[in-house]
């Protein structure tokens, strides 16, 4: 006589979803995310490589400034005042380069002539910033 209550040697039936195992539609999503990732990585790599890359000779510009300013006999407030003034111009106007789509390197750390030099054009808007500054105080 048999036990028709005792568990069966038969195995479980596999869990499907369309015809397909949870296994084989685990790796298939895995497979389709790293697709996904491939592509996007592959975009911000070529958006990267299109930025034109530039240099800007920010030590020397800073060091004529500062030199400037101890030689005009200010008293120390207002040639901190002026040298604050200033490197938050420099800083905007590279800012500025960069919201244009160019990656700003320092000009004293890279090699000559493998990069255009944009100093006079910073050195230019970091003087009309000042002048805008002075005339909106006025």
């Amino acid at each position: 006589m048999e036990n028709i209550l005792a568990t069966s040697n038969a195995p479980k039936p596999e869990r499907r979803f369309a015809g397909y195992s949870l296994t084989t539609l685990a790796n298939f999503a895995g497979i389709l995310l790293a697709g996904l990732w491939a592509s996007w990585a592959t975009s911000a790599l070529v958006e990267v490589k299109a930025r034109e890359v530039v240099t800007v000779e920010l030590a020397g510009m800073m060091g004529a400034f500062v030199e400037a300013e101890a030689r005009s006999g200010n008293p120390p407030e207002i040639m901190k005042a002026r040298v604050e003034r200033y490197l938050k111009a420099v800083e905007a106007s590279v800012a500025t380069l960069r919201a244009d789509g160019r990656t700003v390197l320092v000009a004293e750390a890279v090699i000559a002539g493998s990069a255009p030099d944009f100093t006079e054009t910073v050195r230019a808007d970091v003087a009309r910033r000042l002048e805008d500054e002075v005339d909106g105080t006025k």
